[in-house]
């Protein structure tokens, strides 16, 4: 136990930051590169987030839904205990049956996709994973090999196989630990030796490749049977995948065995009764209450279905050829046994099928999402078993009559990101496997709950665009609906819940090659505005279309700007079926950019290796594809700068097309005549996904990259790391807002770096000197609600549960305050916004003596934070101004008042004192623009406030002056007796004062209702509130009269008796 709460401490508060830094940064001088290869990212494991940007913080705001998994696993004994491992997003734990979700491996694994997940069953703290996603769909990204854990999730070490990919299944010997079996499904994407079957004796210290095929197939599942550890049946799957098709099936796909633990091996594909055609994929499965029966799922153009063998795989029966089982057989075919039952069989495809009677018939099991790819049974409560599919990871302990929730897994799989200009703003994105979101960037509620979130369309692909003009327009790319083809833009009006399908030309071309279509349209097809005129829409296949008319009609403005290859425009599929989902539409444009600089420039980068701009809005294209970069290249982004029109910068991937995965980034500053290559000092072992140059900081670049975000202040001469505390993700696109990075991740959801100011402000003279206090960024203010500040949260690691009262509210483990801010890990909500003004300061090594102060226009001092109270680590610091005063003197005794009266929006002063040496900047606090109160409303407000916390201050000292008083005479003296007398006379009236439990309420505690009124709004407070001061001021004064003629009376009675 006492290893698991370590566990969920370290994931609470974020200990093993994920940010592994490349290489020493000093802007303007260039880093040697890191070799590529094998190793490469175990280089990165024992580094440390860079000083210079160490408290900079991410923020994941959602959604919290869930997406599709890899592997399951069930904790044998810790009956609420289950394990996810995400196709992307890392490995994940519940201790409450799936009704709250951590992440265990955030900081210590190197990738996000997880493969495959097995707990040793001899002890079941060994869990052994293996990383990159084996449903080798486009989309699908790959590992960096093994991860051990012994202490049931808490920590984890890397074992090798680096080379190997994607790893598709791990077996451990039930009775020894350090006995364990990855099977190696290999890269789709390139012919590799790395494939196979591995066997680690020594718990992955070392591994041997017990089996090998083909270059082209990899082991797509693998069968360790209980009844008899040495015996091991190995799937293989010949499969060959690009951009532009898939081939799933081939000769090499087949069924092999072992007799003896995996030492050697024979093929038992082509024994009497199987198909006899190439195979595609196959599932396997085996139940230790049938020992002699192995089952396989059979991908066969010839006979698909279900086969049995009763005698080991020398002779097998062809049971079942139903079509529900056998369901785009690339992606799933994922066949299980009870172990409870040798005659319950269950598949996972696009539903849940269960069989009762060895497969030969199906009853579909209903209660969860679709696409399901992995399951795990309890090895002895057959009623509790999980599930993943593309909703996350679901649990029953009913034997799937019912099933947990998947609304506490922020897993979104983001494509494209795009916000906009409300207040808070908003983040758009579509979501592979499921829909669009629109996502607050923050909430008055604190946590972003479900609540706050609206789903928009009802595609998985590319981007949701808001209307520039109209916010309650949003034009989103639906290309895996039903109403797919021809560009299906949805024009979402998010008032009423309706759409329209604004498609360039709806026709659907799925399961039909490209070749066929009367337009080429990427799954990521673009959809933009013009920055200049905004009621101009701009989408592209092989050419551009412009609309002026909100999508009702378009028109080509543009020639082909793709190559045109027909054999890269064939369907795929598997021996049985087609691929039918569009994603493998090729010779497409990919990106387009248009300038913000100069009207009528605009970009656009194709999957093929193209880049063409036009000066002139459209009327003439110019190829300016850089010289070197090669064919088969895939322009996965292009920026056009903010700073200059003939700027831009490309970033480019060839994974996909030619099985190359070095980075490729480009920048011309002449319209594309030259180009420079970015990516020569960039790390070699990272692809590049996405660029951006910064808004306001010219040569301030960031990368997203497959493993995180990378940032250049010197205009991509050297690069770092800026993963921080954000998980090891692919991140796909990014967006800057104000003084805000926002990116989509591929698994994690939304993410926002809140406040960029220190990378904009800091220079080589700034990192050199002793302090350094940076301009803080204005702060508007979004308001509160009481919701987000009630106190009910206990602290430790206790999930504290919180119904907003009929409205969907936030489960959390309280942190405590952290750097002045009040800290929150939400379990089914995205982070709370920074409620305060964020001042960064930089600490140098020689530093001593260290105080931070805020103070008003004027320079009159409000709040100094020092000690323990504020952070002094060497490098970059933050601490949250929370905009409050201090509260009134306490009176001993009693709890604080808690009249902390917010500072009015004006300017104010952060002043950082370093061994005796000040340094100011001033900074702006604002009030919500949706308000409707003005300045002299706020004032109002502030004046009456401080009103009121004079009265306080000035009553909680003449109560104390008292009791100090009365406490002055010895205990057996005159002096003592008088003054027992004088306390008499006190107490009854201190308690006409002060709010008791379970007492009439008292004179504070009535002018403490007016400061809750004041607490609510920002604006002019009511009449109301200004009579109750005034009546409650008078009876306080009264009070405080009578009790100044009582101390009169006590000193003379003192004087006297002495």
């Amino acid at each position: 136990m006492k290893k698991r709460v370590g566990m969920i401490a370290a994931v609470v508060l974020g200990i093993g930051l994920s940010g592994m830094v490349h290489a020493e940064w000093r802007p303007g001088e260039a880093p040697e590169p890191v070799p590529a290869g094998p190793g490469a990212f175990a280089q990165k494991a024992d580094l440390e987030v860079d000083r210079e940007i160490r408290s900079m913080e991410w923020r994941c705001v959602g959604p919290f839904v869930g997406v599709r998994g890899c592997g399951v696993a069930v904790h044998p004994t810790d009956k609420n205990r289950f394990y996810h491992a995400h196709s992307s997003g890392g490995v994940w734990m519940t201790e409450d049956n799936g009704q709250y979700w951590l992440p265990i491996t955030d900081g210590q694994i190197h990738v996000g996709p997880v493969g495959a997940i097995a707990l040793a069953p001899s002890n079941p703290d060994i869990i052994y994973i293996g990383t990159g996603e084996p449903q080798l769909r486009d989309c699908s990204t790959w590992g960096d090999g093994a991860y051990k854990s012994t202490d049931g999730g808490a920590t984890w070490t890397h074992i090798g196989l680096e080379k190997t990919k994607r790893i598709s299944r791990v077996r451990v010997h039930p009775d020894n630990p350090d006995l364990v079996y990855m099977a190696a499904i290999g890269s789709p994407f390139g012919p590799s030796q790395d494939r196979g079957v591995y066997r680690s004796k020594d718990g992955g210290k070392s591994w041997k490749q017990v089996f090998f095929k083909h270059e082209q197939a990899g082991v797509i599942d693998l069968v360790l049977c209980e009844h008899d550890p040495t015996i091991l049946y190995a799937a293989t799957f010949e499969v060959f995948r690009r951009t532009w098709g898939l081939k799933a099936g081939g000769p090499n796909s087949g069924i092999f065995k072992s007799i003896d633990g995996g030492d050697t091996w024979v093929e038992i594909t082509r024994n009497p009764g199987m198909p006899t055609d190439d195979l595609g994929r196959i599932g396997l499965a085996h139940s230790k209450k049938a020992p002699e029966r192995i089952t396989a799922l059979v991908d066969s153009k010839e006979k698909p279905g279900l086969y049995q063998s009763v005698d080991g795989g020398k002779t097998w029966a062809f049971v079942s050829d139903n079509v529900n089982i056998i369901q785009r057989p690339f992606y799933y075919m994922h066949l299980h046994a009870s172990p409870h039952n040798g005659d319950e069989l269950w598949v996972l495809s696009n539903k849940l099928w269960q069989s009762m009677d060895a497969g030969k018939t199906w009853v579909q099991r209903s209660g969860t999402k679709d696409d399901f790819h992995d399951m795990a049974f309890d090895p002895e409560d057959p009623d509790r078993m999980i599930i993943t599919h593309d909703g996350g990871a679901m649990v029953t302990r009913n034997g799937g009559k019912t099933w947990s929730n998947p609304y506490t897994q922020p897993n979104q799989q983001v494509y494209r990101i795009n916000v906009d200009n409300e207040f808070p703003y908003n983040l758009y994105g579509n979501n592979q496997d499921l829909i669009g979101y629109k996502v607050p960037s923050a909430s008055i509620y604190g946590g972003i709950s479900q609540a706050d979130v609206t789903v928009i369309g009802s595609g998985e692909s590319g981007a949701s665009v808001p209307d520039p003009k109209d916010p309650n327009t949003i034009y989103h790319l639906a290309q895996s609906t039903f109403a797919a083809g021809g560009c299906p833009i949805q024009r979402v009006n998010l008032k009423t819940g309706q759409w329209e399908q604004v498609n360039v030309w709806p026709v659907i071309t799925f399961g039909r090659g490209q070749n066929e279509a009367k337009y080429r349209f990427n799954w990521h097809a673009p959809v933009l505005f013009d920055p200049f005129r905004p009621k101009v829409l701009y989408t592209a296949a092989e050419v551009v279309f412009r609309s002026k008319d909100r999508g009702q009609s378009w028109k080509v403005v543009s020639p082909v700007l793709t190559r045109d290859d027909p054999e890269k425009q064939q369907p795929g599929g598997s021996p049985s079926s087609l691929e039918t989902s569009g994603q493998e539409a090729y010779n497409t444009i990919h990106r387009m950019a248009a300038s913000r600089v100069k009207k009528g420039v605009f970009w656009t980068g194709s999957d093929d290796g193209l880049i063409h701009v036009t000066k002139n809005n459209c009327r003439k294209w110019t190829n300016v594809t850089p010289p070197d970069l090669p064919e088969d290249s895939d322009v996965y982004e292009i920026e056009a700068s903010p700073h200059d029109a003939g700027t831009a910068y490309v970033a480019v991937s060839r994974y996909r097309t030619a099985n190359d995965f070095l980075p490729y980034l480009y920048k011309t500053s002449d319209y594309g005549e030259t180009w420079t290559e970015l990516s020569k000092h960039f790390p070699q072992t990272e692809i590049t996904r996405t660029i951006r140059e910064d808004t306001v900081r010219k040569g301030l670049l960031f990368v997203g990259t497959e493993t995180g975000v990378f940032a250049s202040l010197d205009d991509g001469i050297s690069w770092k790391r800026l993963n921080l505390n954000l998980p090891a993700v692919p991140v796909h696109d990014m967006k800057i807002k104000d003084e805000d990075l926002c990116i989509a991740t591929f698994g994690r959801s939304f993410w926002i770096l809140d406040d960029i100011s220190p990378l904009r402000q800091t220079s080589e003279a700034i990192q050199a000197k002793t302090a350094h206090l940076f301009k803080p960024r204005t702060h508007t203010r979004l308001g509160i609600n009481w919701w987000a500040l009630y106190g009910g949260g206990v602290g430790g690691e206790q999930k504290n549960y919180f119904v907003q009262n009929g409205r969907m509210g936030h489960t959390f483990i309280e942190l405590g305050v952290v750097n002045g801010e009040r800290k929150r890990k939400f379990l089914d909500a995205g982070g709370a916004r920074p409620r305060g003004a964020i001042i960064y300061y930089l600490i140098g090594d020689d530093a001593k003596d260290v105080s931070l102060s805020v103070l008003d226009s004027k320079g009159e001092l409000i709040k100094t934070y020092e000690g323990d109270t504020l952070s002094q680590e060497v490098g970059l610091n933050r601490m949250i101004w929370d905009m409050n005063y201090p509260d009134v003197v306490p009176v001993p005794g009693k709890p604080p008042a808690g009249i902390v009266v917010e500072a009015k929006p004006d300017t104010y002063i952060a002043r950082l004192t370093v061994d005796g040496q000040s340094q100011d900047q001033s900074f702006e606090l604002r009030m919500n623009p949706n308000e409707t109160w003005s300045q002299k409303d706020a004032d109002a407000r502030f004046e009456l406030w401080w009103r009121i916390r004079d009265i306080f201050e000035k009553t909680n000292k003449t109560i104390i002056s008292a009791m100090e008083t009365a406490e002055g005479a010895g205990e057996d003296s005159e002096i003592a007796k008088e003054a027992s007398v004088f306390i008499g006379k006190l107490v009854p009236m201190g308690a006409n004062l002060s709010q008791i439990a379970n007492e009439p309420s008292k004179l504070l505690s009535k002018l403490q209702t007016v400061h809750w009124v004041l607490f609510q709004s920002e604006g002019r407070p009511p009449q109301s509130a200004y009579d109750v001061v005034d009546m409650l001021e008078k009876e306080i004064d009264a009070e405080l009269t009578a009790w100044v003629e009582f101390l009169k009376d006590g000193e003379m009675t003192v004087a006297q008796a002495r």
